[in-house]
Order: structure tokens, then C-alpha cells, then sequence
């Protein structure tokens, strides 16, 4: 592996870390300036698709005004890189409280980013999750 594509990865490494850092402490915006503006979120099972920058950062702020986030822990991302493309599935365990019941689930983001003017911004997001054993 190249030091440049050690590079790009820590780029991206620190990109995840920062928008999991800013969504726990629910300051929603600036998640918006890691992404590119025309982003989609693809929910979990495909159906439908949520368009740009401010619809994503705002799944943000509707997932919390719906749950309680007791717990969220997310392991290194497995990332492939393809010239400007990127692609970073992203462990994590997260429990938290909907409706009055507690939920423990163990899951994966899924994010391709894209390299504008030499900035890597995500530009496409999924999520897969299980209930925790």
C-alpha cells in the first residue's frame, strides 16, 4: 500500500471518526461539511432514498428526537479505495431507548465518498443492523 493511499484512508478514518463525534454530541451542522451536497441515504432494506445534504443531517436530528442513544461504539472502518472513490463499511454496537423499550443492536454504515478538489466528502450512505445477541 501506497503512503498516499495510507493517507487518503486516514483522511477518511478521521472523516467517519469526526461525523460519529458530532452526531453523540448533537451539533447536526457541521456534520453537513463533511458531505457532498447532492448526498443520498439509501435506508436500511433500499425503499426509497433520502436526497442532499440537509435531508442527512437531518435523519440526524429526527433519529434523536425519536431515541435515546444510551451507548454507541464503532470499530475500525474496512476501507477500498478506486482513484477518487471510496468505499468504508463501519462496525458498530449501539443501544439505545424507542418508544420505552431498550434495543441493542450491532450493525454497519456503509459509506462511499468521492474526492472533490482534492477533499474526500460522502456521497452515498447505508446502514445494515441486527438485534445483539
Amino acid at each position: 500500500m501506497s503512503n498516499e493511499e495510507l493517507s487518503h484512508k486516514k483522511t477518511i478514518r478521521n472523516i467517519i471518526r469526526r461525523i460519529n463525534e458530532l452526531w453523540l454530541k448533537k451539533r447536526y451542522d457541521e456534520i453537513g461539511e463533511l458531505l457532498s451536497e447532492y448526498v443520498v441515504i439509501a435506508p436500511p432494506g433500499f425503499e426509497g432514498r433520502i436526497h442532499g445534504r440537509e435531508a442527512y443531517v437531518q435523519s440526524y436530528r429526527e433519529y434523536d428526537q425519536s431515541a435515546t442513544t444510551r451507548e454507541f461504539s464503532s470499530d475500525e472502518p474496512e476501507i477500498d479505495i478506486i482513484g477518487d472513490t471510496a468505499v468504508a463499511v463501519c462496525p458498530f454496537f449501539v443501544v439505545y431507548e424507542f418508544e420505552g423499550k431498550t434495543y441493542q443492536e450491532n450493525g454497519r454504515d456503509m459509506l462511499v465518498f468521492s474526492r472533490f478538489a482534492g477533499e474526500w466528502r460522502v456521497v452515498w450512505r447505508t446502514m445494515q443492523t441486527e438485534l445483539a445477541k
